[in-house]
């Protein structure tokens, strides 16, 4: 699955603001610009250390010219990753065994004109490769397309069976990430800190990658496959099984996601500390009332089916059961369908 990293370049002088960034994400990104490498600095790097050392997965970005300076100055931090850039320096090797000398993953990256060869005497050694699909820089600009890239990254790791992550970082909105599906770390800033509400935008953007899978596709060839003769009964009959188990994650799925999705538009409705309240199928699919107030239908669709049966993924009696836990929020599947055989 996708992980996002949140980018608070443009906020970064509202600790508040990165806080609540650092909440709804998988990683925090961390750019960090000298002036030198890049047409601006970020802000001075102590009072930037300061703001984020209380947080975990951090995922430092150096775009900077003296890089193992600044690997100096981030360490304190323990950072996830460490990357840098392969068009700042020519110790590109000597400073991937730096980082790892510290105990550190090593990324290295590239700008949009630096061509994927370039950076192939390097890939045995790095944990991740971040793919600029804007200049390093300003926050905001435009997204360039950089899906031929991540297509010969993928194509290289998988002949050489290595094991690097891929990232992506620059103009990432909820139309442009579905370009970039087949990575493992999405770079979001101006997307998600232009806006008031971190986690809508934080959810927006992972439905738009959701909307990439058809597990009905996945299901009809192997109903195929059994039509023509080229799939054994037994084999056929596992498919089925796991039909059947896949079309229950798909109902928790669909009713996990489309409870948080009601909770960003009703945030009213959140529980408190310690309680918990129950969405049925009903509510997500149809509208109605919970707690006194009238919420919209459409959160989970209603023509959702499971093509090996043809019944559909959710009970109407199927409910999400949402439990506070401090600031964040449990999320479990109370199944109810009993012709999907929902056990696990």
């Amino acid at each position: 699955m996708v992980k996002i990293a949140g980018s608070f370049l443009k906020i970064q002088g509202d600790e508040d603001k990165i806080k609540s960034l650092a909440k709804v994400c998988d990683y925090i990104h961390f750019d960090v610009m000298d002036g030198k490498f890049t047409e601006r600095p970020t802000f001075p790097l102590d009072n930037m250390i300061d703001k984020v050392k209380e947080f975990r997965n951090i995922d430092v970005h150096l775009m900077v010219l003296n890089v193992k300076k600044y690997i100096d100055a981030v360490i304190s931090l323990n950072p996830s990753f460490i990357t840098f850039h392969l068009e700042a320096t020519s110790e590109v090797k000597n400073i991937i065994s730096y980082i790892h000398e510290k105990g550190i993953k090593a990324g290295l990256a590239i700008n949009p004109k630096t061509k994927v060869e370039e950076l192939l005497p390097y890939l045995n050694d790095v944990d991740l490769v971040l793919v600029m699909s804007v200049e390093a820089g300003a926050g905001g600009q435009r997204f360039c397309d950089v899906t031929d890239k991540i297509r010969d990254l993928i194509k290289y790791r998988d002949e050489n069976k290595l094991s690097y992550l891929i990232e992506v970082d620059g103009g990432i909105n909820d139309n442009t990430i579905k370009m970039v599906k087949n990575v493992d770390i999405v770079v979001a800033g101006s997307f998600i800190t232009d806006y008031d509400n971190y986690q809508s935008q934080v959810y927006k953007l992972k439905k738009s990658l959701r909307n990439g899978f058809t597990l009905a596709e996945l299901l009809g060839v192997i109903v195929v496959l059994s039509i023509l003769g080229l799939v054994a009964v037994t084999t056929i009959d596992n498919n089925i099984k796991k039909g059947r188990y896949d079309s229950c994650l798909v109902q928790e799925t669909n009713l996990i996601e489309g409870a948080k999705m009601m909770m960003i538009d009703y945030p009213n409705l959140l529980p408190t500390s310690g309680n918990s309240i129950e969405i049925t199928a009903r509510v997500l699919q149809d509208g109605g009332t919970i707690s006194g107030q009238v919420v919209d239908k459409g959160y989970i669709d209603n023509d959702l089916f499971n093509p090996m049966t043809e019944k559909p993924y959710v009970d109407s009696n199927v409910s999400v059961k949402i439990t506070a836990n401090g600031n964040n929020y449990n999320y479990d599947v109370i199944y109810g369908n009993p012709d999907e055989a929902c056990h696990r």
